[in-house]
Order: structure tokens, then C-alpha cells, then sequence
């Protein structure tokens, strides 16, 4: 056998999405649960040909459509094959052997992956007990030698924000260090730090259509940053990274972003009443800024997650890390499937033993209600 780098040689294998998700109630991975604007399947249809199949895309009118419609110049933006190949981008162009990621965990697995496999080591650190960011240890692990570091806002999978008043700390704090923004649920939290590209040179804030937009199957995301860093990352990415059907139907969906707005308010309401239904329970959650609920149903949390699945409900189960054992996270659905959802939860109530992690959950309770989340 040909031997690979050694980064590669040790890597951890990904966990994506169990095959034969067809057909069910898809709560596990953070996807629309309805569909996309239907105006976007009807252009596909119309333009999908034998003649589009056969060309190369071509960027220079998208990227000028959608960098409008994002208030950027298109000079600030690329356009990048899921958020996935962003971060792969930003591994490619700054990262070398040895070099740090600094990660708060537990958080959106995917910075770890492709910094691994650039031989990059990684820093650490831990939300505390109540899912708040410790800002004074990021700043503290700030001061020695970091690359770059990665905060999903809203994070996956606690679904809390970061204060804007901690993202400008850790901005100024370090000047040289590369910060990437993962805003891939800003459609549900309606909370953005995309006009501060101007400001601070060493931000890069990433978006996606996979979640509130629904094209997660055509894999359409963004990278901004300023002029400066946007043509850096450009030399590493690959020339053709985005197929022309994402294009089309990226440009088609933004024009009808009334439909995402609509859906995404429908979620925020269905999310609120599924933490009213775990409150009245006692079972214990993270408040949540984006389309997933983390909550922590016990020990037998895998057990509860295959009986969901036996009755066509899939849901994640975070027990494979073990500062979340027992803790499953819900993507919220339409209003049927919540309801759906908390029903055959009532099923499965019995096997749910959340006494360990109720003082967490109080707490945490407590700084939502005095603005944490603002």
C-alpha cells in the first residue's frame, strides 16, 4: 500500500449523515424540512439542457447578482461549494504542519477535519457548563502562536451566539490570527457581523443556501472577507469549485427570499414551542438561536435516537463526545412535524433520566433571560 501523509494517516474518519434518509423525518442534520421555493425546481427544470451540461460555469454575472444581494462588492466574496470547501480554502492558503486552530468545543466538527489534514495541531477550548464561550480563555489562547480560529454563530450544535461585544474583543485581540465567522444559521438568528469585513482584515464570514434556503444537495456557499484575503484564498480554490445548476438556482432563490423568511419565522415559532413542550417536562435544553434544540434526554439518549428511528424520526446523537453524553439535538420541522416529534417523545418519556443535567439548564435559562442572546 502507497503510504499517505502522516496528517492523513491518523485522521479520524468524518461521521456524515447514515445512508437511507429517504422517506423519513429528517431531524438530524440541521436541513429544511420542507423544500425550497418552488420557483427555484421549476428554472432547474427549465434549464437544465444537454447544452448547459456540456460548458464550464461561468461566474462574473452570479457573483455580481448574489454579491448585491449579500450588500458586498463582488470583490469581497467568492462563491465556494458548501461551507465545507470554504474551510477547506482557508486550510489550504494559511495553513502549514504544525500550525494551530483554535476551536471552542464542542462546536461544527468540519474546521477540525480539514485542519488535520493540512498536519495542523489544535487548541481547545471548552464551553462551560452553561454552553456560554469563555472569552477570557480564548483571548488568553490568543496570545500564543494561533493560525486561525473558528466560531460557528449560532454554534452547532448548542445553538447559543456570541455576543458582538466578545467577537470585537477577539478581533482586536489578535490582529494576525485568521477569524472565520461561520454564519451558516444567520437566517434563523438574524444576527450578522458580515459589514465588519471592512473593518477588521483578518475576519472572513462564511454563508450557506443548505439550511434555510434548502439547496443543501447543490452544495452552495460563500466566503467574505476584504479584497485582499478574498484574492489569497482565490489562488488555492479550485477554478470550477460551483456547478452551474447551484448558480442558477442560488440566483433564483434569492429571488424569493420572502419564501426563506417565511420559513425560517415558522421555525423560530416551532422552536418555541417545542422548549415550551420540554419545559412543562423538566427536560432539560440549550436555548437556541438556530433550527436544532440540543437537549439532554439521559444515559440512554443512543436508545431513544434508534427507537425515533425505528418510527421514521431521524435525530442526532452527540453521546460519541463525552462531555455530551446524553444529549440529543433536534432539527425543528413545520408545525406536523414538531407535534409529530413531541408525540412519540411522550412515548419514549420513560426512558428519559435528565436529573444531572437540569442545574446547567437553570442556569443557562437565567442569562437567556437577562439578553445573553442578544
Amino acid at each position: 500500500m502507497i503510504r499517505p501523509r502522516k496528517s492523513v494517516e491518523h485522521l479520524q474518519k468524518y461521521r456524515p449523515p447514515l445512508e437511507g434518509r429517504g422517506g423519513k423525518m429528517r431531524l438530524d442534520f440541521n436541513e429544511n424540512t420542507v423544500g425550497c421555493a418552488p420557483e427555484v425546481v421549476r428554472a432547474l427544470r427549465r434549464a437544465l439542457s444537454s447544452e448547459m451540461l456540456t460548458r464550464y460555469p461561468e461566474y462574473d454575472a452570479s457573483r455580481r447578482t448574489l454579491a448585491e444581494y449579500f450588500g458586498v462588492a463582488p470583490e469581497e466574496m467568492l462563491l465556494t461549494n458548501g461551507t465545507d470547501d470554504a474551510i477547506k480554502m482557508l486550510c489550504d492558503t494559511f495553513v502549514d504542519p504544525g500550525e494551530a486552530l483554535l476551536v471552542p468545543a464542542p462546536t461544527f466538527p468540519v474546521y477540525e477535519f480539514f485542519h488535520n489534514v493540512a498536519g495542523g495541531s489544535i487548541v481547545r477550548v471548552r464551553y462551560d457548563e452553561n454552553f456560554r464561550l469563555p472569552l477570557g480563555e480564548i483571548l488568553a489562547a490568543l496570545k500564543k502562536k494561533v493560525r486561525w480560529l473558528a466560531l460557528a454563530n449560532p454554534n452547532n450544535p448548542t445553538g447559543t451566539q456570541i455576543p458582538k461585544s466578545d467577537l470585537r474583543a477577539i478581533l482586536e485581540a489578535a490582529p494576525q490570527t485568521l477569524v472565520l465567522v461561520d454564519e451558516a444559521y444567520y437566517d434563523f438568528s438574524g444576527e450578522t457581523v458580515l459589514p465588519w469585513i471592512r473593518k477588521y482584515p483578518n475576519l472572513a464570514v462564511t454563508r450557506t443556501f443548505s439550511k434555510a434556503f434548502g439547496l443543501a444537495a447543490l452544495r452552495m456557499g460563500y466566503l467574505f472577507a476584504k479584497p485582499e484575503l478574498t484574492e489569497v484564498l482565490h489562488r488555492a480554490q479550485n477554478p470550477f469549485a460551483v456547478n452551474s445548476l447551484a448558480l442558477a438556482a442560488a440566483c433564483v432563490a434569492i429571488e424569493h427570499e420572502d419564501y426563506v423568511r417565511k420559513y425560517a419565522g415558522e421555525i423560530r415559532a416551532n422552536r418555541a414551542e417545542f422548549c415550551r413542550w420540554l419545559d412543562a417536562r423538566e427536560i432539560p435544553y440549550v436555548p437556541s438561536a438556530a433550527n436544532f434544540v440540543l437537549t439532554r434526554v439521559g444515559e440512554r439518549a443512543p436508545d431513544i435516537a434508534k427507537r425515533l428511528r425505528a418510527e421514521g424520526i431521524l435525530v442526532r446523537d452527540w453521546s460519541y463526545d463525552p462531555h455530551l453524553k446524553g444529549y440529543l439535538r433536534f432539527t425543528i420541522g413545520a408545525k406536523a412535524q414538531t407535534r409529530r416529534l413531541t408525540e412519540e417523545l411522550q412515548r419514549l418519556e420513560h426512558l428519559m433520566d435528565t436529573r444531572d443535567g437540569t442545574r446547567a439548564w437553570k442556569n443557562f435559562v437565567t442569562y437567556s433571560q437577562t439578553g445573553w442572546f442578544a
